[in-house]
């Protein structure tokens, strides 16, 4: 627990320092359909391409070039009130995914009820992923495994601004994880696979999640996240409540999630520190390793620190800009195992990105960065290079 309590220690720290306009927390796209004339129709996209290429001493290994994303929002303000949003996503080509479909409505600044396809409110880069907003050719990797981000499911709840405190909430329950269909979905590799995106998802408990995020003072957006609920089986459907060899069974195929994450970006000057730590506990993991034969952990956690740099390149302009940075991972999701299962070494990993954004608009930009990534099963490591671009309007 030393490493948790550390980076909350040190985010409570910087909390002396930082003020960012509320509205902050809603990207370019979503502001057009809220601040839209009712019966107005909205519409917007991102994208990015990337090459990776891994560079290991003494043996060959083939680049990767990759349309990784495009997406299409659509969004409708049916009136002053009542709005509706969504985001079309495009992978790799071939792959499409609904990552927000939901309807909006705003009875005022502090109350407003979302349902539909929402992102989960966890950490920051699954929220606000767009390829100007993260520095780096891919999303940090604590994002993407630990959060495990992109992650949206169906929901419905609350949210608003706390003026006077100067606090954004959201509060939401969710459908959950499905943690066994057939066969284990929750594994030593965490819980990335057990998203259900809302697509035909099961659920016979809801889940809950929600965030906190601080903007009082100067530079600073501070946020607190959690997340709550048992995964998801197929084994309930149709069972017997009376039959209870059957039922112990089919317990036997949930696992409990409790999910906390802190999340700090403060700016001062040209200067931009960014931290994310993700701590979660997942309890009845012996009885599912036992079932299913995976080796889920019962505890997952990693964090990462970054320092970038924004740099106008022409006098009196904001743009083209050079963002150089520097970011630090360190994530485990076999941080603790139980006893009926052996701690995979392999699943801690620690990588160190140097690498440098050309932003030539607030919608363009071109990266590039060389990582230096190792394991705790082999100390020795291996180094990736990546190159992309992406846009958003």
């Amino acid at each position: 627990m030393k490493g948790p309590l550390l980076l909350f220690s040190f985010f409570v720290a910087m909390a002396a320092s930082g003020q960012t306009y509320l509205d902050s927390t809603v990207n370019s796209a979503m502001k057009r359909v809220l601040f839209a004339n009712p019966n107005e129709f909205s519409i917007g996209s991102y994208g990015e391409a990337h090459y990776n290429q891994t560079i290991t001493e003494n043996s060959f290994s083939n680049g990767k070039v990759d349309l990784h994303r495009v997406i299409m929002y659509m969004g409708y303000k049916f009136n002053d009130r009542l709005q509706f949003f969504s985001e079309t996503e495009f992978e790799h080509v071939k792959e499409v995914y609904v990552e927000q479909a939901f309807m909006n409505y705003s009875y005022n600044s502090l109350f407003n009820i979302k349902a539909g396809i929402i992102l989960i409110p966890m950490g920051f880069v699954n929220e606000f992923h767009e390829p100007t907003l993260f520095n780096g050719v891919e999303r940090p990797n604590v994002d993407k495994y630990i959060i495990p981000s992109t992650w949206s499911e169906m929901g419905l709840g609350l949210h608003g601004l706390i003026k006077r405190a100067n606090v954004k909430y959201q509060i939401y329950a969710v459908n959950g994880f499905k943690g066994y269909d057939g066969s284990a979905k929750i594994t030593g590799a965490g819980l990335r696979s057990a998203r259900q995106k809302g697509a035909e998802a099961l659920i016979r408990t809801p889940s809950l999640t929600g965030k906190l995020t601080f903007f009082g003072l100067n530079g600073l957006r501070l946020g607190l996240s959690g997340y709550y609920g048992s995964s998801e089986s197929s084994m309930y459907n149709g069972l017997e409540r009376e039959d209870e060899s059957a039922v112990d069974k089919a317990d036997s195929t949930r696992v409990g999630i409790a999910m906390t994450a802190l999340n700090l970006q403060y700016t001062i000057g040209k200067f931009q520190f960014t931290a994310v730590g993700n701590y979660t506990k997942l309890s009845n993991t012996q009885s599912y390793n036992e079932f299913t034969g995976s080796n889920a952990a019962n505890t997952i956690f990693g964090y990462y620190g970054e320092l970038s740099f924004r740099q106008s390149i022409r006098k009196n302009n904001t743009y083209p800009q050079v963002i150089p940075f520097l970011r630090y991972e360190n994530y485990d999701t076999h941080y603790k195992v139980d006893a009926n299962i052996i701690k995979n070494e392999a699943y801690h990993r620690e990588e160190l990105t140097l690498g440098l954004g050309y932003q030539m608009t607030p919608g363009t930009i071109v990266k590039a960065d060389y990582q230096w990534v190792k394991n705790g099963a082999n100390a020795r490591p291996f180094n990736v290079l990546n190159v992309g671009f992406g846009f958003w309007f």
